[in-house]
């Protein structure tokens, strides 16, 4: 008989921390929920050792909060929160548009022309997990133009942060996906015309629009 494969720690312990890093990002577990080492891994039916390796990288991620010794609890998401991320993005996301105009590359400009092509109005609510990876892939792929590493390193830092704002968003208003698709479709537009300029002014013209909206969606939530 052979003998049965070994279950890698390390893909416990990622696995781990993805499960409960997605729920964060989700909204399955909201701001400030309590989070409890002993109750997850029964939820997830791990041991307590790679639940608790995965509150303190989330922790340093800034996902999570100790609680003294009661455990953790899920960071709120607050208007600061708001305003830092957009802020960053909006420097970093537009150096990849600028290398782009000055070194054109080809392929790169074809697989972001590409993104958005399997969408139409009204995207069904089925698809909404899809299009979110999509739109975070459009986003990402536009750090990746500026070739910096440090730059498309830090963006991934922040992409848990910026996703979590993503899902918080869909409640935002009706139809808000489909209003980012045509976000999306004339940044597209530029880049396929090479008018890096208006592609520039569309981008930040999407990630203004989307922090306006989470402001007043995170205001409106406070309210209730």
């Amino acid at each position: 008989m052979s003998p049965l494969p070994r279950i890698e720690a390390v893909q416990l312990g990622d696995r781990t921390i993805e499960a409960i890093r997605n729920a964060i990002i989700t909204g399955e577990l909201p701001g400030g929920a309590p989070l409890r080492d002993r109750q997850l891994a029964e939820e997830l039916g791990v041991s307590r050792t790679p639940v608790r390796e995965a509150l303190h990288r989330l922790q340093a991620a800034g996902l999570v909060e100790p609680r003294g010794r009661t455990g953790w609890a899920v960071t709120p998401f607050t208007e600061q929160d708001v305003r830092e991320i957009f802020q960053l993005r909006r420097l970093l996301e537009p150096v990849g548009l600028e290398t782009l105009e000055k070194e054109p590359d080809v392929e790169r400009i074809e697989t972001l022309t590409r993104y958005f092509s399997d969408y139409e109005h009204p995207i069904a609510p089925d698809r909404f997990a899809e299009y979110f990876r999509h739109d975070d892939d459009f986003h990402r792929t536009i750090v990746s133009c500026s070739g910096n590493r440090r730059i498309s390193a830090f963006y991934d830092v922040m992409n848990a942060h910026i996703n979590r704002g993503r899902h918080f968003l869909l409640g935002a208003t009706a139809g808000r996906v489909e209003e980012t698709l045509d976000e999306h479709r004339q940044i597209v537009e530029a880049i396929v015309d090479r008018d890096f300029a208006r592609a520039r002014e569309a981008l930040l013209n999407h990630l203004r629009t989307g922090e306006e909206l989470m402001l007043r969606q995170l205001r409106r939530v406070a309210q209730q």
